[in-house]
């Protein structure tokens, strides 16, 4: 990931509170994702769920299990 792309993806949270958000939401693709800064700190992500479902299936398979 680029800095600019990084950049892109940080999303104040007065950003959301100022009603925002659905704006944020339903302009991800399928691989992007949202870092949630409050006070300067990471505190959230928004990820779109085929990318969630990716990731839990990723990590039972690390983890040597299975997720359906």
């Amino acid at each position: 990931m680029n800095a600019s792309t990084m950049l892109n993806s940080l999303v104040s949270i007065s950003t959301l509170n100022q009603g925002k958000a659905a704006k944020i939401i339903s302009g991800l693709g399928p691989n992007d994702a949202k870092v949630i800064i409050k006070n300067n700190e990471p505190m959230a992500a928004i990820v779109p769920i085929s990318r969630l479902t990716e990731l839990l299936a990723l990590e039972a398979q690390l983890k040597g299990g299975s997720h359906e």
